[in-house]
């Protein structure tokens, strides 16, 4: 491993697994249980690395889950990028946070990050009919698991 890359093909990868959980198949009854992994992955970023991840890196990932996942290109982008900024404004603060806490912040950054999805996807004509809220609660439960595996394997790699 080179010094100049510090650890840029790991956030990618990181970023490429979170994508590639996203598109692993459920049954019907879990769907609504589905994580935001990409969403939950790079809040880590954010927090963790403010400096060099942010809004641009949102609005790719948010496209790449667009072309994934067959919705409407800027779908994800837009909830992604919204989202994002939130924790960016905020990062600071959630650093801060004991785990618990942080869980709390980032499951109600991903409520705004799947209310904004559910209202962009029914304006673009798809037939969504819930908003699953259950994913929201999934989401604050794994961020305590995500924060401590991401943050010992970027300690690791010695991600700058």
């Amino acid at each position: 491993m080179s010094n100049n890359s510090s650890g840029s093909w790991f956030i990618v990868l990181t970023l490429l697994v979170a994508m590639i959980i996203t598109l692993l198949p459920l049954p019907d009854g879990w769907q609504a249980w589905r994580p935001s992994w990409v969403m939950l992955v790079l809040s880590f970023w954010v927090i963790s690395i403010p400096e060099r991840i942010g809004l641009l890196w949102a609005f790719i990932c948010g496209l790449l889950l667009d072309v994934l996942l067959n919705t409407s290109l800027g779908v994800h982008s837009f909830s992604l990028a919204i989202s994002i900024f939130i924790i960016q404004i905020l990062y600071k603060r959630i650093r801060l946070f004991p785990h618990w806490k942080q869980a709390l912040s980032i499951a109600a950054i991903s409520c705004i990050y799947i209310v904004i999805n559910f209202w962009l996807v029914r304006m673009t004509g798809k037939s969504q009919q819930y908003i699953p809220w259950s994913a929201i609660i999934v989401n604050g439960i794994l961020w305590p698991w995500v924060y401590i595996i991401l943050g010992s394997l970027s300690g690791y790699f010695k991600v700058k």
